[in-house]
C-alpha cells in the first residue's frame, strides 16, 4: 500500500480556477461556426458548462470500512525510547489501522490549497475512488487509535469544506461565463455571415457556410433561427452527418425487433412496415417524420421537416430485381429538391437467397447514370454511394441502402 502524504499542499486551487474560466472563452470560440449558428446561446453555454464545470467531492462514510496490517515502524525519533544511534532507523513491531473512504468528485482537488488553509494540512492517500487515512503505531495498539483516526478525518472534512466553497462560487459563476462567451461566438458568426452576404455576390461555402446544422429534438436542443443577412442569403438547415447516422440507428433498432418477434411481422406490407419506422421516428423527432408525403415531383415514403425543409428522405420497398432498385433511385431523385442531400432506401426481402441479392445491390447503383463514388460503410447488408442531383451535376447527395431480412 503507498504511503500517505500530505493533501491540499500541491498547488493553487484559485489559479487553477481563474486558469479554467479563461478556458471557457478559448473553447467557445472554437466553436465550428455552423453549429454556433445553428444551436441558441443557452444550448452552447449549456455544453460549455457540462465540459468546464468541477464536482466537489463528497465522501460516502455511510460505506467506510478499516482496514489493518502489520508494520516495522521506526521509533528511532520517540523520545521516549533509549535508541543508541538515533541517526538510523531502528524499526519494532506495529500496526498500521487505515480508513478507507470512498468519496464521489474530482480527485485532483485533493491535491489543491484552498483559499482557507492552515500550515498544517491533513494526510492520507486517494486512490481508486478512495481516502484512505492511516495511523501505524508500535505494538500494543494504543487505545485511542480510533480517536486519532477520526481527528485526522474531521481534519480532512474541514478542508475539504473550504475546497468545495471554492469549486461552488466557480460552478456558479461559470454558467454567466459561458453564456457570454458563446453569445460573443454567436453574434462573430452571424455577424461575419452578415458581412459577406452583404457584398451582393455567391458566399464561398468553406469560409461562410449557408447552412445550418438542424438540431436533434430529441436532445433537447433547441430550434435555431436562421441569421438575418443580405436578401436571399437566409441560412438553410441541413442534417448533420450525425443525425443522418442517428436515424439509420433506429432504423436499424426497428430490424432488430423484427428479428425478435417474427410472428408479429410476418404478413406486414410495405406501408405497414413503414408505418412501424415512423413511429420509431416520430418519438424522437417530435411528430416531424411523416409518411406518403408530397415533396418536390411525388409522395416520398418517409420525409423528416425541419423549419419548413426537408433535411432527410427515404424509400421503403420490397426487393423485386435490380431494375427495382434502379427505379426507386430515379424515384428518390425525382423526390429530392436542390436542398435534399441526405437520404436512404430501406429495402425488405422475404424470400431467402439474401446473400445474392447483397452481390447485386453495389453493381446497379454503380451502373446508375447520377452515380459518383461509393463510400465503405457499415456491414455486409449496408451501403453508402455519393450520387448527383438529377437537375444540378454540381450538387451532391448522400444514399445509403440498408437491407432487411423480412419475417415470412
Amino acid at each position: 500500500m503507498s504511503r500517505p502524504s500530505f493533501l491540499f499542499s500541491d498547488g493553487d486551487l484559485s489559479a487553477t480556477l481563474r486558469s479554467q474560466e479563461e478556458k471557457v472563452e478559448g473553447a467557445a470560440q472554437d466553436i465550428p461556426a455552423d453549429h454556433a449558428v445553428a444551436n441558441s446561446a443557452e444550448d452552447l453555454a449549456a455544453a460549455l458548462v457540462e465540459e468546464f464545470r468541477i464536482d466537489p467531492i463528497a465522501l460516502d462514510e455511510g460505506a467506510m470500512t478499516v482496514s489493518s496490517r502489520d508494520e516495522q515502524i521506526d521509533v528511532s525519533r520517540d523520545p521516549m525510547r533509549f535508541i543508541r544511534d538515533p541517526s538510523r532507523p531502528f524499526y519494532v513491531p506495529g500496526t498500521t489501522v487505515t480508513y478507507h473512504v470512498p468519496f464521489g468528485g474530482a480527485a485532483g482537488l485533493f491535491k489543491l490549497r484552498p483559499s482557507r488553509f492552515t500550515s498544517n494540512p491533513p494526510s492520507g492517500f486517494v486512490g481508486d475512488g478512495e481516502l484512505r487515512i492511516s495511523e501505524s503505531v508500535p505494538t500494543p495498539v494504543p487505545a485511542d487509535i480510533k480517536a486519532q483516526l477520526d481527528r485526522n478525518l474531521a481534519q480532512v472534512k474541514t478542508y475539504l469544506d473550504w475546497v468545495n466553497a471554492d469549486v461552488t462560487a466557480f460552478n456558479a459563476r461559470l454558467a454567466g461565463s459561458a453564456l457570454a462567451a458563446a453569445t460573443r461566438r454567436r453574434e462573430k458568426v452571424k455577424a461575419d455571415h452578415d458581412l459577406v452576404a452583404s457584398f451582393g455576390i455567391p458566399v464561398r461555402r468553406a469560409d461562410a457556410p449557408t447552412t445550418y446544422a438542424a438540431p436533434p429534438v430529441h436532445r433537447q436542443i433547441s430550434r435555431a433561427a436562421a441569421a438575418k443577412g443580405a436578401p436571399g442569403a437566409k441560412l438553410e438547415p441541413v442534417l448533420p452527418a450525425e443525425e443522418y447516422e442517428h436515424i439509420l440507428s433506429i432504423v436499424g433498432n426497428m430490424a432488430k425487433v423484427m428479428e425478435r418477434s417474427p410472428k408479429a411481422f410476418a404478413t406486414m406490407g410495405e406501408e405497414d412496415l413503414r408505418q412501424h419506422f415512423l413511429v420509431q421516428l416520430n418519438g424522437q423527432y417530435e411528430g416531424d417524420a411523416t409518411g406518403e408525403t408530397f415533396n418536390f415531383e411525388g409522395k416520398t415514403d418517409i420525409l423528416i421537416r425541419r423549419d419548413g425543409r426537408n433535411i432527410f428522405i427515404a424509400e421503403c420497398k420490397f426487393w423485386d430485381g435490380p431494375k427495382k432498385v434502379t427505379d426507386t433511385i430515379d424515384q428518390l431523385l425525382g423526390y429530392s429538391s436542390w436542398r435534399d442531400t441526405k437520404t436512404a432506401v430501406f429495402i425488405f426481402n422475404r424470400g431467402g437467397n439474401l446473400t445474392n441479392i447483397l452481390t447485386k445491390i453495389g453493381p446497379t447503383v454503380v451502373a446508375h447514370p447520377n452515380f459518383v463514388r461509393e463510400i465503405s460503410y457499415g456491414g455486409e447488408t449496408d451501403f453508402r454511394f455519393i450520387l448527383r442531383h438529377r437537375d444540378d451535376p454540381e450538387r451532391e447527395l448522400t444514399l445509403t441502402i440498408r437491407v432487411f431480412e423480412v419475417p415470412g
